[in-house]
């Protein structure tokens, strides 16, 4: 049952002063329940880490956060002591491990709970779990007034889900930094996300296989090693994850490995190989023990040819989805000689819901759908079949060169609410990075963010959660960042929309001659748009100026809106060069001339495009695969500067014949601009 909330948070309104002074700045995720008590505690006169004797073994990594933090707002580097007795000039912030904090009623049935009381005379931290006292330290750092003084105030907390994550995909084309991998750790940590997965296909150097991952920056067992101290310093739980059946075609397109594919396509690993085990056996034995986790994403999602070549007889002979529930069984064993317990992605077990109850029980399942307009209550039937599940949202940033906010915050909160409902072990909100992976991860943090308010308390009113967002992660207090996060959000539909992805995105590498994408446009959409983001542009402009943290996040926001401009005044060059191809009369010397000229400017701008975004991918990634992205974009440049020549020479070619926007012919497009 979830806990009752309440308290009082500064909105922001037009109200007086005397009003103001009764509440607490916006705290994300928000706590349950928070009493804004009268008066300040000064930090000017310097801070004393008091640690109590019980907190001693479980607090350094939260003192050095405390310390770092307060150091950021301009207060010098707080003195640490143990005990009661000590005696120092200035406040003393404590911290101490108390059972008793769990029993509070604002807490019942609540996770990683604490309690912070800050007075006058100085601030307590307290709760059961050495992580609980990290979350009291973090929402102590939220409110630190602009003046250096903290509200006094009471603050009893926890979480509604135990388990609250990210997953970040680091196989689709881009590998991040360990600098990168750890500041995304430190982001879950204020955040209160306790779990990280890092979505793994072949991005690791294996001892045993070493062509598995060559030439595409693949981590190393002791980066790997290094992020889950670092990790688990910050009471993240960094939970290997490593594809065991679908997803499989990285290594099987090795000639080493190109027999164990279920079919031609080279997609699905099959079950019934003689070396599959073996292979996977190896697998699991150079990764899993990097991880202290007791968790093990075993993925297994979406095995499209599974059952239809070299397993089809073992297929026939177990019944629909007896291999897949076999293959599972076996990699579950795999898994358990490492101490680990084993998940797996829902997909496959909901098209064959007449086998759960044959499922093992210490089986967790990830379930996962990424549109608002879902029934998220499907996981009921894990529910009723006792079999614990996590409810799994994303970000929507993939396919696309901005994420589709309101989809995402709406798929985020329907898969927690689902999840709270029927007794989910937590949320994990996914970040994926289909076709290469050029969404920039600055433009996931308000969906990181509102995946850490829906998993810690519920949902939040918008204004506050605004407010807190851009005060945590830029110190914009008026909340503009994210409201610029939105609106940038809004703009994908053109005149046509795709599933699971932006419009403006795959503008963005369409060909001018096939113009699969550009042919479905609509004129005065892009048009509106175009006005729409010369506005935006001006405000993030502003925004930038005026941030004091954030800046690389901001210039991955600028970036994306750049090149959604670009998109749209390539589509409409690109409607007008296609109206030519049809009826030649529609463009005399002059115009083709111009068209022409515009052609080329866009070309020149896009390979500068390409250059900006070389610059922020290596800002947060190593070089991976983004030549492959940078291919997609050299190959749309041409494409315009051949038009342009064309065009030059009243040359016309055949126009393309006009097609409805499928799902096949997406990937067919995709795969096209690939080659």
């Amino acid at each position: 049952m979830r806990a009752e909330a309440s308290y009082s948070l500064d909105m922001g309104g037009p109200r007086g002063t005397s009003e103001r002074r009764n509440t607490l700045p916006p705290i994300i995720p928000r706590p349950r329940h928070a009493h804004r008590d009268p008066g300040h505690l000064s930090l000017d006169g310097g801070v004393l880490i008091r640690v109590a004797e019980s907190a001693r073994s479980a607090s350094t990594a939260t003192v050095q956060r405390l310390q770092a933090g307060l150091e950021a707002h301009r207060i010098s580097r707080p003195r640490v002591v143990s005990g009661r007795s000590s005696r120092s000039q200035g406040c003393a912030v404590e911290l101490t491990i108390d059972p008793e904090v769990g029993e509070l009623r604002h807490l019942d049935s609540c996770h990683d709970v604490y309690r912070l009381l800050i007075t006058p005379d100085g601030a307590a931290l307290s709760s059961p779990s050495a992580a609980g006292l990290r979350y009291a330290a973090e929402t102590l750092l939220q409110l630190i007034g602009p003046d250096g003084r903290l509200p006094c105030c009471t603050i009893e907390d926890g979480a509604d889900l135990e388990l609250r994550g990210l997953m970040l995909d680091i196989s689709r084309g881009k590998v991040p930094t360990r600098e990168s991998l750890e500041d995304l750790i430190d982001t879950c940590a204020a955040l209160k996300l306790n779990l990280l997965m890092l979505y793994t296909e072949h991005t690791f150097r294996f001892k045993k296989h070493p062509l598995i991952g060559r030439g595409d920056s693949p981590l190393s067992a002791r980066t790997l090693s290094a992020l889950d101290a670092y990790a688990a310093d910050r009471f993240v739980d960094l939970v290997p994850c490593l594809q065991s059946l679908g997803h499989m075609e990285h290594i099987l397109k090795l000639p080493r490995y190109r027999a164990m594919a279920e079919t031609d396509q080279g997609w699905t690993i099959a079950p019934t190989h003689p070396q599959t085990l073996p292979l996977l056996r190896d697998l699991y034995h150079d990764y899993l023990p990097l991880f202290r986790s007791k968790w093990f994403n075993a993925n297994c999602d979406e095995p499209w040819d599974l059952g239809r070549g070299q397993s089809k007889k073992r297929s026939e002979t177990l019944g629909p989805g007896g291999l897949y529930l076999e293959h599972v069984k076996r990699i579950q064993r795999l898994a358990a000689r490492h101490g680990k317990r084993t998940m797996i992605w829902g997909d496959v077990v909901h098209a064959h819901p007449h086998r759960i109850p044959e499922l093992d029980p210490n089986l967790v399942l990830l379930d996962w759908w990424y549109e608002a307009d879902f029934d998220f209550d499907r996981v009921k039937v894990f529910a009723r079949n006792e079999i614990d599940f996590m409810v799994c949202p994303g970000t929507s940033s993939w396919n696309s060169l901005f994420p589709r906010v309101a989809n995402s915050l709406a798929n985020i909160s329907g898969w927690a609410e689902a999840g709270r409902r029927h007794g989910a072990l937590g949320l994990v909100n996914t970040d994926w990075g289909d076709h290469g992976h050029y969404n920039l991860q600055g433009n996931s943090l308000l969906a990181y963010a509102w995946a850490g308010q829906e998993a810690w308390s519920g949902t939040s009113p918008r204004r506050e959660f605004d407010r807190a967002f851009s005060r945590l992660f830029f110190a914009d207090a008026s909340g503009e960042v994210a409201r610029i996060y939105r609106a940038l959000g809004a703009l994908h539909d053109p005149g046509f929309k795709v599933f699971n992805g932006s419009a403006l995105q795959y503008l963005f590498f369409d060909s001018v001659d096939t113009a699969y994408f550009i042919g479905p446009c609509q004129v005065s959409r892009l048009e509106a748009l175009g006005r729409r983001l010369k506005i935006l542009r001006t405000r993030i402009d502003k925004a930038r100026r005026n941030a004091r943290r954030g800046q690389l996040e901001i210039d991955e926001i600028l970036y994306a809106a750049d090149a959604s401009d670009f998109s749209i005044r390539k589509a409409l060059a690109g409607k007008k060069y296609l109206a030519w191809r049809r009826d030649p009369s529609t463009l005399r010397a002059p115009g083709r001339r111009a068209l022409a000229q515009k052609m080329n400017t866009l070309a020149t701008e896009q390979i500068g495009l390409g250059k900006r975004l070389r610059k922020l991918w290596l800002a947060r990634a190593q070089t991976s695969n983004l030549d492959m992205t940078l291919g997609r974009l050299r190959r749309s440049a041409r494409h315009l500067r051949a038009a342009a020549r064309r065009l030059e020479k009243n040359l016309i070619t055949a126009s393309p014949d006009k097609k409805a926007i499928t799902l096949q012919g997406v990937l067919e497009s995709v795969r096209e601009s690939l080659r």
